[in-house]
C-alpha cells in the first residue's frame, strides 16, 4: 500500500468511526505519540485506543479534511491537513471549529503506520489578524 493510500485509509477510518481499521493504521510498538488540541500528550497505546473507542462511539460529530501538504521519503512520510469539525455541545447546540492535523507515518515492512499525530487548534481571530498583516 502506498503512503497516499495509507493516509486516505487512516482518515476514512476516523471519519467512519471504524476502530478496527483505525488501529491497523497506527503503530502499536510504543512509538506512537498523540498530541491533542489542548496540548495533552498521549503515548500509551492502550490509552490511545480507549480514547478513540470512546470518541468513535459518539455519533454527533462530523469532520472533513483538506490536504495542505505532504512529504515522502523511503522510510518516513508526513501530511498536514486542515480539519473542519462539527459537533454539538452539552446543550445540543452546534459547535464548529478548525484545526491543523499533522500526521507522521513510518514505513514498517509493507505498511505505512502513524507514529505521530498532532492536532493544533486554529484561533480564527489570530488567523484573521495574520492574514490582514500580510496585505
Amino acid at each position: 500500500m502506498t503512503f497516499q493510500q495509507s493516509l486516505q485509509r487512516h482518515i476514512t477510518a476516523v471519519q467512519e468511526r471504524d476502530l478496527e481499521t483505525f488501529l491497523d493504521t497506527i503503530a502499536n510498538d510504543g512509538s506512537l505519540t498523540l498530541i491533542m488540541p489542548n496540548g495533552s500528550l498521549w503515548q500509551d497505546y492502550d490509552d490511545i485506543t480507549e480514547l478513540h473507542q470512546e470518541w468513535f462511539s459518539d455519533s454527533d460529530w462530523r469532520m472533513t479534511t483538506e490536504l495542505i501538504t505532504s512529504q515522502e521519503s523511503a522510510e518516513m512520510a508526513s501530511a498536514l491537513l486542515l480539519v473542519n469539525y462539527e459537533d454539538v455541545d452539552e446543550e445540543d447546540e452546534p459547535v464548529q471549529f478548525q484545526y491543523y492535523l499533522h500526521l507522521l507515518f513510518a514505513k514498517r515492512g509493507d505498511k505505512w503506520l502513524v507514529v505521530h499525530d498532532q492536532n493544533t487548534m486554529i484561533d480564527s481571530i489570530d488567523s484573521e489578524e495574520y492574514e490582514s498583516d500580510d496585505e
